[in-house]
């Protein structure tokens, strides 16, 4: 009996407790809406500032072949390191963020506003170098985070003037970095990526998704960079096959040769000792067709296995299929001012008050 009294006194606590906490709370209903306006307002403010977003997506997928596997993918995984599918396929979306896809995509000229020209210089004549290098500074630009962008800011219109990577001087491999890290990004500095992909592993479906200022770079990178690695993919995936389709057309072709030069000198021997029958005569001639029989044997099998290795070439080569293509126009997005007045207002309100009762508990405590 003792211990339910003890019960019952202790929930009636706990009860007038919280209902003190609530009612102080409620006390103080207008400064949590006042607060709860600031936050809104503020966060309104925010979403009307912020500059549109093109965002756009590419879906595709690979062709199975017999048995489950994507034609050249055991190769490629060999390559990457792995031996499931489903982790070849997550490496092969790990490639277009490489500096190699990357580079290639930048360096292929594409046509924006009338004009055609390396995406590289699409980037630096849209962004403007001062807007490229300012994830690298510190908020109000008071510092650099690294002090290496900075130099750029002394040739504004620098442009790539060609498109050997391998021997770009310093400067340009700076304004190459500072383009590939606004599109892949940098955690170190703090700069999100503009490029991600993702896999749905039931179905194999793979997506590329890009996000600029600029409708014309989103669609030129996304396009661009899915060709560099598709022919990237398959010359690995067929690298095998097209070496030994190329040593047989060699081979092909120096046999031909052969057969065409031994045809002509039988030709010209029988041409030239018509009424003219002699053991050496006869010897020579036995010689030459000999010849000619076995190079016509060795051509007929060259051409068989050079049309084997043909279809194993084809039959090899993967096929990417398109699922959805990116169109235009883009629809630029931009949060609603509305919908963040409103989250921004209740989460205000909500943290306010929490905040008023946690100053109430700790006046009890120390009370």
């Amino acid at each position: 009996m003792q211990n339910n009294n003890q019960e019952e006194i202790t929930l009636k606590d706990i009860f007038l407790t919280v209902g003190d906490y609530v009612s102080y709370v409620k006390g103080k209903w207008k400064k949590i809406l006042i607060i709860g306006l600031v936050f809104g307002i503020l966060f309104a403010l925010k979403s009307t500032l912020e500059i549109p977003m093109y965002k756009e997506s590419l879906t595709f997928m690979m062709d199975e072949k017999e048995g489950g596997g994507v034609p050249g993918l055991e190769l490629l995984g060999g390559i990457l390191g792995g031996n499931k599918q489903n982790d070849n396929l997550g490496k092969i979306l790990q490639l277009f963020e490489s500096k190699r896809i990357i580079h290639n995509t930048l360096f292929d000229s594409i046509v924006l506003r009338g004009k055609k020209e390396v995406l590289a210089n699409h980037y630096l004549e849209q962004y403007g170098i001062e807007e490229l290098i300012e994830p690298y500074q510190y908020p109000f630009g008071i510092a650099y985070k690294v002090n290496w962008p900075q130099s750029l800011l002394k040739e504004k219109s620098f442009k790539f003037t060609h498109n050997d990577i391998d021997n770009f001087t310093p400067k340009e491999n700076q304004y190459l970095r500072v383009i590939y890290e606004k599109i892949a990004g940098n955690t170190d500095v703090g700069i999100s990526p503009q490029l991600s992909s993702s896999m749905d592993e039931d179905t194999g479906m793979m997506a590329l998704r890009m996000k600029s200022k600029y409708e014309d770079l989103t669609l030129g990178v996304l396009n661009n960079i899915y060709k560099q690695l598709s022919e990237f993919f398959i010359l690995k995936a067929v690298e095998k096959q097209q070496k030994t389709y190329d040593i047989m057309k060699i081979k092909r072709d120096s046999v031909i040769t052969a057969l065409m030069s031994a045809e002509y000198a039988l030709a010209d021997f029988k041409d030239r000792n018509r009424n003219l029958v002699t053991v050496k005569g006869y010897l020579k001639d036995l010689r030459l067709e000999r010849e000619v029989t076995i190079l016509n044997v060795m051509y007929a099998e060259v051409v068989k296995q050079m049309e084997a290795t043909d279809f194993a070439l084809k039959n090899k080569t993967p096929i990417v299929q398109i699922i959805d293509l990116p169109r235009r126009p883009i629809v630029p997005s931009q949060i609603s001012w509305k919908k963040n007045f409103i989250t921004a207002f209740l989460v205000g309100c909500v943290l306010t008050g929490i905040f008023f009762a946690g100053r109430k508990m700790l006046k009890d405590i120390m009370a």
